[in-house]
């Protein structure tokens, strides 16, 4: 969930620093995010399942807050 919060947008980006490959290989496998590239030039992007997954626990925990 980390990794997904960590996200600015639906565009290509590099995964947050000590991201591990696991991490990455599990989020793409659960179709939350895409992969592209390899080791230090790797960057990720959200699929749309990884957006709507996002809003539904930003939404969750703004609603735990109040």
């Amino acid at each position: 969930m980390v990794l997904l919060h960590s996200a600015v947008g639906a565009g290509w980006q590099s995964p947050p620093k000590g991201t591990s490959l696991k991490t990455l290989g599990e989020a793409e496998e659960q179709g939350f995010i895409e992969v592209r590239g390899e080791f230090q030039k790797r960057q990720m992007r959200l699929t749309e399942r990884g957006l709507r997954h996002l809003d539904e626990d930003k939404r969750r925990l703004a609603a735990r807050r109040m």
